[in-house]
């Protein structure tokens, strides 16, 4: 049974390779783990301050800004250019995430959730970590969320549904219209992580229901296997 935190985040960046994009905007809410309802002071969301100039971005080891990124977060080249730097945001988040680490220990740290998180976020939290203190050297990997378990809802919906013939895709918009959520300021992080988690709560209770009302101990003593 999970007794951590779970933190739905997002970023929004300049472009679609998270090695090499700067991110633009992050936002995150904390969820009760048994509840699931949002923690006390469970939001947060800052701007990022990115190198607007590509010669400049490129010397900096970031790839060139995508115009196409700026279109879809409804940001231009100078909006990018102002706002907190990345370090004192990351400052910030880092902080904010600890609080609902409840024993400050690796194992009980938040659980990390989100769209897409293990091939595109997760990558941006580990570079963040290594360029601004939250990175394990002896361990390789991150400090602040729980170094084994997220909660990707990608993977997650296309599991549930990847015998439904009438989901056509599994895009966070193609979702919202699925799912009949109103696409009002998507694309903004805050936004991304409130649509993302009602999408998680939603799963998470219907599985709960489901799980109590399912065998699963022992569910193959009767030697009954689907692969011999």
């Amino acid at each position: 049974m999970n007794y951590r935190d779970i933190i739905v985040f997002d970023f929004e960046t300049t472009g679609r390779n998270a090695h090499g994009c700067q991110p633009t905007q992050i936002a995150a809410v904390a969820l009760h783990p048994r509840k699931l309802t949002v923690q006390p002071g469970g939001y947060f969301e800052s701007k990022i301050r990115a190198i607007n100039d590509d010669e400049k971005a490129i010397a900096a080891g970031f790839d060139p800004i995508e115009e196409k990124a700026l279109e879809v977060t409804k940001r231009t080249r100078a909006d990018i250019a102002t706002g907190p730097y990345p370090k004192t945001v990351w400052k910030k988040f880092s902080q904010w995430v600890d609080k609902f680490n409840w024993k400050g220990t690796s194992w009980t740290a938040p659980v990390a959730a989100g769209y897409n998180i293990n091939g595109y976020d997760m990558t941006i939290v580990d570079r963040m970590s290594k360029a601004f203190g939250t990175w394990d050297d002896k361990k390789h990997q991150q400090k602040l969320f729980n170094p084994i378990f997220t909660m990707d809802m990608m993977p997650h919906v296309y599991c549930w549904f990847e015998d439904n013939a009438d989901v056509k895709g599994y895009s966070m918009d193609y979702l919202r219209s699925y799912f009949g959520i109103p696409k009002d300021n998507a694309h903004d992080a805050l936004q991304d992580v409130k649509d993302t988690a009602n999408i998680l709560i939603k799963f998470l209770k219907m599985q709960r229901n489901l799980s109590k009302k399912i065998k699963f101990e022992q569910t193959f003593a009767n030697g009954e296997f689907y692969v011999k």
